[in-house]
């Protein structure tokens, strides 16, 4: 069986039978196996009937790619609903967020009438700590005729949850593929300062040798991270193992390592036509030379660059852009590259086993290592894909690699803990029955199988406080029916009740445009240790804080009460100055001198500040002034490298080179309410 021309393989043949059949389907395969074209065969059945399709992923840099893809080919049938934009949002293919989606099946379920198949990219996020939550009610409460095309890596629990959405979606059947069988084989290999290039063979015959200590004194003699770094790239060219990616896990050892490389990828001519690609797509995305696109000039011309959150999301685009056209020969790139971009390499190099996860270090997952190492080895070109895995030994055993490569993935785990705004939006059409809602959870399903029972019971208890809590600040009322307090909040998804005391408290009111701005950007901001800030201390300014402070505190004050696990943000002023003078109008440049925060950092706070102020905009009533102040305040901050639409109809080209791209659909309107997905 072919599609678009590519003979099927057996596993996306079966799928392709039951997308024929109309069933909803849960396909687990490694990365780079060929599930996106399984997706795509989805879509043409949608398209051919007349009907709709969605593609929600993760996070937005996964939503724009495909947006871009499917555009190119599909041309004006696609539109994109982010939380940072609304493009073409009646087309017969919707990009969403999952967090748009779930929320348009709670507010506007009648969208989705025409909807055959909802896809969703990544399903495993369901079991991320802080945003797993949406996928559950997402499947719980999306409308019964909508069937549902779930795509994951291997996981050793995907038939449990593919009973789970039996059980709770009886109405539709779903059938589950499982494929463990990658189209390119990975070889992997070891790499030891010291001692080079070892299988995990060697180093177990190592381990176990009496000469062991004359072994120990060579790797401690050289660990001069520059010098074996040099060799292993060495190797790498020498052995036409290039393109690489490299994952290191923190953004200076990203910078720092692809400084280090001094020996030149590229020759003449790939030089040239490598800085001619940049400079091009510099232009075309509008960003000005400056003392990082200028580094990265430097890096490019020898083969090598960076890639991390800390780069301005439209720079980040340049160099992903320059990687797919092989060019780029060696990326020092975080783990967020394996996820938001579908780009392989022949070659995966892991810096380092181990990483900081926010709260302490410790070994990289099983299921992260499999996900970045199916990187290596592109379809169709390579015969083999190789995965290098730096080690600390003897310090780290060969174990520690074997146990990632080999060992047991883990499973899927329930992240279901409902937000205050799907507790009311629950609550008004369940009343008493909400907690219907956490029986359906996949966690309460789980606990049957497997040890959860006291996990689930805490869940719902932690659930009956955030509703005592809605009730002792008067957003639920006597008559169990939402208040006005609570008919606002169930509108806001994220930072909710923040919102709404600053409204109701009449501080909101009281502010300027600036000053809506800085309050707004408190209330998402969460400073980072390494960050400074310009102070910020006027008389006007302290009286904002101070009053916006009073407001806020009942609601710490009374989930301390109350003992919830789950705490309300804390506003976060810090970034005050910066945000008040680009709501002024100043240039992205003079925003140095009030913070040292990194472009990418302040474009996704700024962006996060635009979206919370366009949906308090969007749930206030439409005769409320401080609606119409909003979206002042909105189109004052959103412009320039923030501006998300912007960059987006940048990076659409069209499907025949030398033919201009068709214009996108002018923006709309509507109501985006997520903020999540970065």
């Amino acid at each position: 069986m072919d599609f678009k021309g590519i003979p099927l393989d057996p596993f996306q043949e079966q799928a392709a039978r039951v997308i024929d059949k109309g069933e909803s389907l849960l396909l687990a395969a490694p990365t780079g196996a060929g599930k996106t074209l399984v997706a795509e065969y989805a879509i043409e059945k949608c398209l051919a009937e007349g009907r709709r399709a969605i593609y929600t992923a993760p996070i937005k840099a996964l939503s724009n790619q495909k947006f871009r893809d499917l555009t190119e080919q599909y041309g004006e049938r696609v539109g994109i609903k982010t939380g940072d934009v609304t493009l073409n949002p009646d087309a017969q293919i919707l990009l969403m967020t999952t967090e748009i989606f779930r929320n348009t099946v709670f507010e506007s379920a009648a969208m989705l009438q025409d909807v055959v198949y909802t896809i969703f990219d990544e399903i495993h996020y369901l079991d991320d700590i802080e945003r797993g939550t949406v996928w559950e009610e997402s499947i719980i409460f999306a409308p019964p005729h909508v069937r549902f095309l779930c795509l994951s890596a291997t996981v050793p629990n995907i038939d449990l949850l593919t009973k789970w959405i039996r059980a709770v979606r009886p109405h539709v059947p779903i059938r589950m593929i499982m494929e463990d069988k990658r189209p390119v084989p990975l070889k992997h290999l070891v790499y030891v300062p010291g001692l080079g290039i070892k299988t995990m063979q060697d180093l177990a015959r190592l381990e176990l040798s009496p000469d062991f200590p004359t072994y120990f004194k060579r790797v401690e003699s050289d660990m001069n991270p520059a010098k074996w770094r040099a060799r292993l790239v060495d190797h790498l060219a020498t052995e036409d193992r290039l393109p690489a990616l490299w994952f290191a896990f923190n953004r200076r050892e990203c910078e720092e390592f692809s400084g280090l490389v001094q020996r030149p990828l590229l020759d003449p001519d790939q030089r040239h036509e490598m800085l001619r690609l940049y400079d091009d797509l510099l232009a075309r995305f509008g960003l000005p030379s400056d003392a990082t696109t200028e580094q990265v000039r430097g890096l490019l011309a020898k083969g090598t660059a960076f890639h991390h959150a800390g780069l301005l999301p439209t720079l980040k685009e340049v160099i992903e852009r320059v990687f797919t056209s092989g060019l780029l020969k060696l990326l020092f790139a975080t783990e967020t590259f394996a996820v938001g971009v579908n780009m392989p390499a022949r070659t995966v190099v892991f810096n380092s086993l181990h990483k900081f996860d926010g709260h302490r270090m410790g070994y990289i997952r099983v299921r992260e290592h499999h996900q970045m190492s199916g990187r290596a080895g592109r379809r169709g070109i390579d015969p083999v894909g190789y995965v290098y895995s730096v080690l600390e030994w003897p310090y780290e055993r060969v174990n520690v690699v074997e146990r990632l490569t080999g060992g047991s993935i883990e499973p899927i785990r329930s992240q279901f803990n409902l937000s205050y705004a799907t507790l009311l939006t629950l609550h008004e059409h369940l009343g008493d029955r909400i907690y219907t809602a956490a029986e359906k959870s996949f966690a309460n399903f789980q606990r049957r199988p497997e040890k959860a029972e006291k996990s689930f019971a805490e869940k719902r208890a932690q659930m009956k406080k955030k509703l005592t809590l809605l009730r002792q600040l008067g957003y639920i009322g006597h008559d169990r029916g939402l208040t006005p307090k609570g008919r606002l909040a169930k509108n806001i998804q994220g930072y909710e009740l923040q919102v709404t005391e600053l409204a109701f408290k009449g501080v909101l009111a009281q502010l300027s445009e600036e000053e809506l701005a800085v309050v707004f950007c408190a209330i998402v901001y969460e400073a980072k240790k390494a960050d400074w800030h310009r102070r910020f201390e006027t008389p006007r300014m302290k009286w904002v804080r101070k009053a916006s402070y009073r407001a806020v505190d009942p609601i710490l004050l009374t989930e301390d009460s109350l003992d919830l696990e789950d705490r309300t943000k804390e506003l976060d002023f810090r970034m005050s100055s910066a945000i008040y003078a680009w709501a002024k109008g100043v240039s992205w440049k003079d925003l140095e001198a009030h913070t040292g925060t990194s472009d990418g950092d302040l474009v996704r706070v700024l962006r996060l500040t635009i979206q919370l102020m366009r949906n308090t905009a969007y749930a206030l009533d439409r005769g409320d002034p401080l609606r119409e102040k909003l979206l002042a305040v909105v189109r004052k901050v959103n412009r320039d490298v923030v501006d998300a639409e912007r960059q987006l109809r940048l990076g659409v080209v069209s499907p025949v080179p030398g033919v201009e791209a068709p214009p996108l659909p002018p923006p709309v309107e509507a109501e985006p309410r997520d903020l999540e997905g970065d």
